[in-house]
């Protein structure tokens, strides 16, 4: 026999058997919030009569990984064993359990296909919303739960779980404010700290310690699931550690291997590439910066003198450290550049996919900056970086419309910043060093110990 407590966090306890028609799960980090779900799903329908469920992410090719492991895992931790008491198909993903209930899995994108292969013998008395927060608004919520709960005169339940986003005016945010006072609707907030601690494990406990300390703000959202807002400023500059110029000689550092990442410009806007080197120390260094803005200059660089400039960059920094290239990442949006370092010295910049939206790219690379492993080398390149991460501030008014979009907007410069390797001047900066950033992160999420 399988004790319910045993395998479910103490905060789920009184909840658990619920049948309220629509139920909410928000947290942080560890809160076990998809796990309890995907426990409730399986309970449900293996202990009642005529229940199947569906299990839905905004994207198809996203389930299997996640929800659909998810759920068998589930089914183990409830003593059921596959091929005897289940089973599962890929094509079409389904679980299907010996009382005949069955577990579908589906996209939003792609969810219509799946309605003519649902057995109208088991209705589905269960939707769960896994990931809310990936979905475009509550109407296409709605209209998914008007799809699945027809045909049902008992019960029906809607879960939905999610990580909160940190901008309050986010429709989720601001939908679930409306939901939680319904008589119909029950909401939860959990985390970490009313899980047992060995079912986390010491390393995840001292990582949010860890943060805690070092930047208790995003702790309290990724670990507490609080929504904390969104400040002027994107990043803050005090996470950046700068040390002097000559820190890895003095130190006895070696750089292992350096990545290149370039953010490329137009007409207006500066084309960027930023050496990041690994060091012995296990720490990331931002060594050195190619920056060229053609803002407000008669005559500007053609792509083959940009092309030109960036090999010449890159081939000084592996001579100089002695080292290797592992990754070149180049915006995906930056065609001529990426052909033309191609066509002229063979360079394969691999185009970085930026995702959904913005917002999912910066919250990468702020997640990279709060595990303390980065550095920047205080040179006179590297001014240029500073400058821009300090300004570096969300569009007024985007916040309060719910979607935030960084001010691009060209600012000018106190003072003329020089770049050796462009061997120009610039006299105007605005977040084209923070994209080069972001899209190095993004490319290297694994290697980053953001992505397993």
């Amino acid at each position: 026999m399988i004790k319910l407590t045993e395998v479910i966090a103490p905060s789920f306890w009184k909840t658990f058997n619920s049948k309220k028609p629509r139920q909410i799960d928000k947290g942080g980090r560890g809160s076990t919030k998809t796990s309890k779900n995907a426990l409730k799903v399986v309970f449900h329908c293996l202990n009642e009569t005529d229940c199947s469920a569906i299990v839905i992410r905004k994207y198809q090719n996203t389930l299997r990984d996640s929800v659909y492991k998810e759920i068998k895992r589930a089914a183990r931790r409830l003593g059921l064993i596959q091929n005897v008491d289940y089973d599962c198909t890929v094509q079409p993903m389904r679980i299907k359990l010996l009382n005949g209930n069955t577990i579908y899995f589906a996209g939003a994108d792609d969810y219509e296909k799946l309605k003519g292969m649902i057995d109208e013998n088991t209705p589905i008395k269960i939707v769960w919303f896994e990931e809310t927060t990936e979905f475009k608004d509550k109407e296409e919520l709605d209209q998914i739960i008007a799809t699945f709960s027809r045909g049902n005169d008992d019960w029906f339940i809607s879960l939905y779980s999610y990580n909160p986003p940190k901008n309050k005016f986010h429709w989720v945010n601001q939908w679930v404010e409306e939901m939680k006072n319904r008589p119909d609707v029950l909401t939860t907030d959990s985390d970490y700290r009313t899980v047992p601690a060995k079912w986390l494990g010491k390393m995840f406990l001292d990582e949010a310690e860890r943060l805690k300390v070092y930047d208790n703000k995003r702790y309290r959202w990724m670990y507490l699931g609080e929504v904390i807002g969104l400040d002027g400023l994107i990043y803050n500059p005090d996470l950046f550690e700068w040390v002097d110029s000559n820190y890895l000689e003095v130190n006895k550092i070696k750089i292992l291997y350096i990545d290149f990442s370039v953010d490329g410009g137009h007409q207006t806007s500066a084309t960027t590439c930023g050496a990041i080197g690994l060091g012995s120390d296990g720490y990331f260094y931002i060594l050195d910066l190619y920056y060229y803005s053609p803002h407000e200059k008669q005559i500007k660089k053609a792509p083959s003198e940009l092309s030109r400039d960036i090999f010449n960059f890159e081939t000084a920094k592996i001579r100089e450290y002695d080292c290797g290239i592992d990754t070149e990442t180049i915006d995906s949006a930056e065609g001529a550049l990426r052909n033309q370092l191609y066509t002229d010295y063979g360079k394969v910049f691999h185009p970085v996919n930026k995702g959904k939206d913005k917002e999912e790219l910066i919250d990468y690379s702020q997640e990279f900056i709060s595990k303390g492993k980065i550095r920047v080398l205080n040179n006179n390149n590297n001014k240029i970086f500073k400058k821009e991460i300090e300004n570096y501030q969300w569009l007024e008014g985007s916040v309060e419309k719910g979607k935030p979009i960084p001010d691009k907007t060209e600012k000018e410069l106190t003072e003329e910043y020089y770049n050796t390797w462009a061997k120009d001047s610039s006299y105007y900066y605005a977040d084209h060093t923070c994209d080069m950033y972001q899209y190095w992160v993004k490319d290297n999420l694994q290697k980053l110990g953001i992505k397993e």
